[in-house]
Protein backbone atom coordinates (compact mmCIF):
# COMPACT_ATOMS: atom_id res chain seq x y z
CA UNK A 1 0.00 0.00 0.00
CA UNK A 2 2.54 2.32 0.76
CA UNK A 3 4.50 2.17 -2.59
CA UNK A 4 1.55 2.50 -4.27
CA UNK A 5 0.96 5.70 -2.48
CA UNK A 6 5.21 6.57 -3.23
CA UNK A 7 5.06 5.58 -6.00
CA UNK A 8 1.64 8.37 -7.16
CA UNK A 9 3.12 10.93 -5.02
CA UNK A 10 6.41 10.99 -6.05
CA UNK A 11 6.39 9.62 -9.44
CA UNK A 12 8.99 7.26 -8.97
CA UNK A 13 9.27 3.00 -9.12
CA UNK A 14 8.90 1.77 -5.56
CA UNK A 15 9.75 -2.00 -5.42
CA UNK A 16 9.45 -4.85 -2.58
CA UNK A 17 13.03 -6.08 -2.38
CA UNK A 18 11.02 -9.46 -0.97
CA UNK A 19 9.42 -10.23 -4.07
CA UNK A 20 12.18 -7.97 -6.65
CA UNK A 21 15.53 -8.51 -4.81
CA UNK A 22 17.92 -5.40 -6.57
CA UNK A 23 20.06 -6.54 -9.06
CA UNK A 24 24.07 -6.15 -8.14
CA UNK A 25 25.57 -2.73 -8.11
CA UNK A 26 22.12 -0.90 -9.57
CA UNK A 27 21.43 2.22 -8.09
CA UNK A 28 23.83 5.42 -7.48
CA UNK A 29 21.85 6.73 -4.57
CA UNK A 30 20.21 4.06 -2.21
CA UNK A 31 18.18 5.11 1.26
CA UNK A 32 17.99 2.49 4.14
CA UNK A 33 14.68 3.83 5.72
CA UNK A 34 14.43 0.33 7.62
CA UNK A 35 17.70 -0.09 8.99
CA UNK A 36 17.25 -4.05 10.09
CA UNK A 37 20.57 -6.19 8.84
CA UNK A 38 18.77 -7.52 5.70
CA UNK A 39 18.23 -4.00 4.31
CA UNK A 40 21.77 -2.68 5.06
CA UNK A 41 22.96 -5.71 3.08
CA UNK A 42 20.72 -5.27 0.14
CA UNK A 43 21.79 -1.58 0.23
CA UNK A 44 25.45 -2.53 -0.22
CA UNK A 45 24.84 -5.43 -2.23
CA UNK A 46 22.66 -2.83 -4.64
CA UNK A 47 25.09 0.30 -4.67
CA UNK A 48 26.82 1.32 -7.67
CA UNK A 49 31.11 1.87 -7.50
CA UNK A 50 30.95 5.61 -6.46
CA UNK A 51 27.35 5.66 -4.67
CA UNK A 52 26.06 6.66 -2.37
CA UNK A 53 24.22 5.00 0.80
CA UNK A 54 21.96 6.79 3.44
CA UNK A 55 21.35 5.31 6.20
CA UNK A 56 18.39 6.18 8.31
CA UNK A 57 16.69 3.45 9.76
CA UNK A 58 17.31 2.22 13.27
CA UNK A 59 15.24 -1.34 13.12
CA UNK A 60 18.39 -3.23 14.27
CA UNK A 61 21.48 -3.01 16.28
CA UNK A 62 24.89 -3.72 14.91
CA UNK A 63 25.64 -5.95 11.76
CA UNK A 64 28.37 -6.45 9.69
CA UNK A 65 29.44 -3.67 6.89
CA UNK A 66 31.78 -4.78 3.48
CA UNK A 67 34.69 -2.40 4.54
CA UNK A 68 36.45 -3.86 1.65
CA UNK A 69 33.72 -2.89 -0.55
CA UNK A 70 33.24 0.05 0.79
CA UNK A 71 37.00 1.10 0.01
CA UNK A 72 37.69 -0.50 -3.29
CA UNK A 73 33.81 0.67 -4.87
CA UNK A 74 34.39 3.77 -3.17
CA UNK A 75 30.86 3.98 -1.64
CA UNK A 76 30.43 6.58 0.70
CA UNK A 77 28.10 5.69 3.77
CA UNK A 78 26.13 8.78 5.12
CA UNK A 79 24.25 8.49 8.52
CA UNK A 80 21.24 10.50 9.50
CA UNK A 81 19.40 10.38 12.92
CA UNK A 82 17.76 14.09 13.87
CA UNK A 83 17.57 17.56 13.27
CA UNK A 84 17.69 20.73 14.71
CA UNK A 85 15.48 23.28 16.43
CA UNK A 86 16.53 25.25 13.21
CA UNK A 87 15.70 22.53 10.84
CA UNK A 88 11.89 21.52 12.69
CA UNK A 89 11.53 25.33 12.27
CA UNK A 90 12.54 25.73 8.66
CA UNK A 91 10.15 22.46 7.76
CA UNK A 92 7.45 24.01 9.42
CA UNK A 93 7.69 26.95 7.80
CA UNK A 94 8.43 25.24 4.26
CA UNK A 95 4.71 23.08 5.07
CA UNK A 96 2.95 26.42 5.60
CA UNK A 97 4.40 27.99 2.02
CA UNK A 98 3.02 24.48 0.12
CA UNK A 99 6.92 24.35 -0.63
CA UNK A 100 6.28 20.05 -0.43
CA UNK A 101 3.09 20.37 -2.82
CA UNK A 102 0.12 17.67 -2.14
CA UNK A 103 0.73 16.09 1.11
CA UNK A 104 -2.62 13.99 0.76
CA UNK A 105 -0.08 10.82 1.10
CA UNK A 106 -0.11 12.15 5.37
CA UNK A 107 -2.99 10.80 6.92
CA UNK A 108 -4.65 12.44 10.34
CA UNK A 109 -5.53 10.48 13.06
CA UNK A 110 -7.00 11.39 16.67
CA UNK A 111 -4.30 10.90 19.14
CA UNK A 112 -6.50 8.29 20.78
CA UNK A 113 -6.05 6.60 17.89
CA UNK A 114 -2.15 6.19 18.36
CA UNK A 115 -1.83 2.63 18.60
CA UNK A 116 -3.84 1.31 15.92
CA UNK A 117 -2.28 3.79 13.82
CA UNK A 118 1.21 2.29 14.80
CA UNK A 119 -0.03 -1.66 14.21
CA UNK A 120 -1.42 -0.43 10.83
CA UNK A 121 1.99 0.90 9.92
CA UNK A 122 3.48 -2.14 10.95
CA UNK A 123 1.42 -4.32 9.21
CA UNK A 124 1.15 -2.09 5.99
CA UNK A 125 -2.37 -1.69 6.74
CA UNK A 126 -2.02 1.82 5.77
CA UNK A 127 -1.45 3.32 2.80
CA UNK A 128 -0.26 7.04 4.33
CA UNK A 129 3.37 6.75 4.97
CA UNK A 130 2.92 8.96 7.76
CA UNK A 131 0.24 9.14 10.36
CA UNK A 132 -0.28 12.71 12.33
CA UNK A 133 -1.73 12.06 15.36
CA UNK A 134 -3.89 15.22 16.62
CA UNK A 135 -5.43 16.26 19.91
Amino acid sequence: MRRETLARAVGCTAIDPREHPPTEARFEFVIDAVGSKVTREQAFRSVKPGGVIMHVGLKGWASEIDMRKLTLAEISLLGTYTYTTADLRATVDALQRGVFGDLAWVEERRLDEGPQAFIDLDRGASAAAKIVLRT
